[in-house]
């Protein structure tokens, strides 16, 4: 709460977090854990005739390169996309969106104060913080403009 400070920073991550919901990212994410945890088992089974020290080489690279080759980025480029889809709910809901972006400008802050995050995008679960800030600024004006084409005007008095 600190952090959002006043009701758009609420519906900024409210917007967020229902984006996640909508877009069923946790579904993927789970089809995903399945899909590595079965690849996984399927390169194990074909490596079980080779020599035992390239076996146990393969299973422990293999995690290391399903999550930050795989996993991670790809739950990066879902944040990215919560981050754009709530982004809208949040001007269709009536608030600025440049309130977003001083929300993530706050939240920016806040990390660093609380010791920051990882600073190279590969070794992090979510965009870093400069790059969600530059992304939110460059789609501001698409939302802004979605928001005013999709006005209804009320109709001509006669």
């Amino acid at each position: 709460m600190p952090v959002t400070q006043n009701e758009a920073g609420l519906a900024t991550v409210l917007g967020h977090e229902v984006a996640h919901a909508a877009a069923h990212h946790g579904a993927e994410r789970m089809s995903q854990a399945l899909l590595a945890q079965y690849g996984g088992e399927a390169v194990g089974a074909g490596l079980s005739l080779t020599d035992s020290k390239y076996q146990s080489a393969v299973s422990m690279a293999l995690p290391v390169i399903a999550q930050y080759g795989v996993l991670m980025p790809y739950g990066r480029k879902q944040e990215s996309s919560a981050d754009r889809i709530g982004l809208t709910y949040m001007a269709r809901a009536g608030y600025d969106p440049h309130e977003a972006l001083n929300f993530w400008k706050r939240f920016a802050a806040y990390n660093q104060s609380h010791g920051g995050g990882p600073t190279l995008s590969f070794l992090s679960t979510h965009p870093l913080d400069e790059t969600r800030i530059k992304d939110i600024e460059q789609a501001i004006p698409q939302v802004e403009a979605e928001m005013k084409s999709s006005v209804i005007s009320a109709p001509a008095k006669k």
